[in-house]
């Protein structure tokens, strides 16, 4: 499972529209939007792992495209649809991890042309997923080492 990006460089990197391509793989199959706005793609996979992890369904549009996304929670993993593409998961943490590293990539990348994304929605979102991202690793790890702490 990965989730990867290519940011447009011919025109130059624009936070306000940050134009590239995007690929979701599943290792099996490949969905794959070109010349798309990256931060509306990062925004509704993000809004659709947390309806994942709510174990919700839901379907979303993507600024600028013409199909929808659609988020489906299986007996066994999840599905992601996008127009006639169809991706099967079975595990979301990797999905998680993989949405997470990539976010943090797009965001550094585009941290060089703004230092500034709070008047960028789409962007701040991302950055606060992230945030809290980051924020809840902290806590586990704090966690197991009290666990551990005590144990010993």
């Amino acid at each position: 499972m990965k989730i990867s990006f290519t940011l447009d460089r011919e025109q130059g990197i624009d936070p306000n529209d940050p134009l590239g391509d995007i690929i979701i793989t599943n290792n099996q199959n490949i969905l794959s939007v070109e010349a798309t706005y990256l931060d509306s793609w990062f925004d509704v996979l993000i809004d659709g792992l947390k309806s994942l992890q709510n174990n919700n369904k839901i379907t979303l549009e993507i600024v600028e495209e013409p199909e929808v996304i659609t988020f489906e929670p299986l007996l066994e993993g999840f599905k992601i649809t996008y127009g006639k593409q169809t991706l099967l998961f079975s595990n979301l943490n990797d999905f998680y991890e993989s949405l997470l590293t990539s976010a943090q990539a797009f965001l550094s990348q585009l941290e060089e042309k703004s230092e500034n994304f709070s008047n960028l929605p789409l962007l701040s979102n991302i950055y606060d997923f992230i945030a809290q991202s980051t924020l809840q690793n902290r806590e586990k790890s704090l966690n197991n080492a009290n666990n551990a702490i005590a144990y010993s």
